[in-house]
């Protein structure tokens, strides 16, 4: 691991940080960045986003996804899902440690040196068998723990619903991956690599779900918009503390 590039990731991240932090402190009030929110100031921008978005899942990654589920073994497929989730736990080790949470960190970090040893890489969650299971977490809600807004809603072409500050996440959370702080072409090729097989394997999970939205609603922009934002509340909140609500996608009409 190169520890120049270590060091500057973790400056890159510091200083998204403390941006979010002054873009924040610049809100006067919860409610008008509520009213922004809702407003969708960039609407124009993010239906057309929406539409091509749209038209690659449909010539592209569904077709892929269905291949992809039907002809990739099982176990092949479970190994690829546990060997890139095994590359997130430097960044999930990360955001438990400025959320301040050092127990999840040193489960993180024992995950990690576990995994990527006897586990071979992660081909195998070895971790888990022994008692220490993954806890998610990413840069948006380390940034909705420092307050930091959410933010207008955006959609990224490629990458579909977000917001300014699950733009900046992502980012972040890109930054501390291991592939990327290696140097040199092959790693590279191998994040892209591994980045598509896991967008594949997603479609292929959740292909109820998105297919529901995409294409079983009225306006699937205003579904997947609503679908987000309902889920951005919840972000940095005690389970205890989120409300269970029914998402109706005919609510705006």
């Amino acid at each position: 691991m190169n520890n120049s590039n270590l060091l500057t990731n973790l400056r890159t991240i510091t200083i998204l940080i403390v941006v979010c932090i002054l873009l924040s402190n610049c809100t006067n009030q919860l409610s008008e960045q509520s009213n922004l929110i809702e407003s969708d100031p960039f609407e124009k921008f993010n239906r057309k986003t929406h539409h091509f978005n749209k038209t690659i899942d449909r010539v592209a990654l569904l077709p892929a996804s269905q291949i992809y589920g039907r002809t990739v073994p099982q176990y092949f497929r479970l190994g690829a899902a546990s060997f890139y989730s095994n590359l997130q736990e430097p960044k999930r080790f990360a955001n438990h440690v400025v959320q301040g949470q050092f127990k999840r960190a040193s489960i993180d970090f024992r995950r990690f040196i576990l995994n990527s040893t006897i586990g071979f890489l992660g081909l195998f969650d070895t971790a888990s068998w022994i008692g220490f299971f993954p806890e998610e977490t990413n840069f948006d809600e380390t940034f909705a723990y420092w307050s930091v807004p959410t933010g207008p809603y955006l959609e990224i072409p490629l990458l579909g619903p977000s917001s300014f500050r699950g733009s900046l996440s992502l980012f972040a959370d890109y930054t501390v991956n291991p592939l990327l702080i290696l140097s040199g072409p092959i790693p590279s090729l191998s994040f892209a690599t591994f980045e598509i097989v896991n967008i594949v394997n997603t479609r292929y999970e959740y292909a109820h779900l998105i297919d529901s939205l995409l294409y079983d609603s009225s306006d699937s922009y205003s579904s997947s918009r609503l679908t987000y934002l309902q889920k951005s509340k919840t972000i940095g909140k005690p389970s205890e503390e989120i409300p269970m609500e029914l998402f109706d996608p005919s609510e705006e009409f």
